[in-house]
């Protein structure tokens, strides 16, 4: 399994004893040095990287993104992704209705260096996912070795990625209020969040590279 949060999943099938665990790994890109440091622009950069399902949380997103520019805070948000279950129409009425057209932009699909560029170019990472199939999401483990600290869910392998408190936070699923909190606390404390994605990208130097996975499974099928 990917993780041990995952087990529920066979546990009637499988016995804990012949159970291994293998959290996936990725390619690591080299970061530039301006990687390490905050970016200069004016508004912090908030990333939502995911197909337009409803329940990878963008509607979730849009509605804390509402409580925040009530708040009274500046930022802007990048969506990236196909069209899943929410249309490309049916997104833009939303972000019209609740007035955050000056606030999200919605960038469509994006791959390889489009993609890492985007991240590169970004602050914060956003996944309000309560998709019920979620396993262990890559683009968290893109996110951290971008050095962006992260707001997701307890879905799925998820907890086993973002420690909360350390390299992001975790909030409750389908709660607009509580990732609100999170994110104002990120745009009003940019320093602690920094610091946070400096955390995830040392955790994923150590956990979630392609050579530590490989390194595990190979350990894994000696063992057996």
């Amino acid at each position: 399994l990917l993780s041990s949060n995952l087990f529920k999943d066979i546990s009637k099938y499988v016995s804990k004893k012949d159970v291994y665990y293998c959290p996936n790994g990725i390619p690591k890109i080299e970061i530039t040095k301006e990687t390490n440091t905050f970016k200069t622009y004016k508004l912090p950069q908030l990333l939502f990287l995911s197909n337009l399902i409803e329940s990878k949380g963008v509607y979730i997103l849009l509605e804390a993104l509402r409580l925040v520019k009530n708040h009274g805070l500046e930022f802007h948000c990048n969506l990236v992704g196909g069209e899943g279950d929410i249309s490309i129409i049916e997104l833009n009425a939303r972000i019209k209705s609740l007035k955050l057209e000056n606030h999200v932009s919605y960038l469509g699909k994006k791959y390889e260096i489009e993609k890492y560029n985007i991240y590169n170019s970004s602050d914060y990472f956003i996944f309000p996912t309560y998709y019920h199939n979620e396993c262990f999401p890559l683009v968290l483990l893109e996110a951290m070795m971008f050095e962006l600290p992260i707001i997701s869910t307890n879905e799925g392998g998820i907890p086993d990625i973002v420690k909360n408190g350390i390299t992001g936070f975790i909030v409750d699923k389908q709660n607009p209020k509580h990732l609100a909190e999170k994110i104002i606390y990120f745009i009003e404390n940019p320093t602690k969040a920094k610091f946070m994605g400096k955390q995830g990208r040392k955790k994923f130097i150590k956990n979630y590279t392609l050579e530590v996975f490989e390194k595990r499974l190979l350990e894994i099928l000696n063992r057996i």
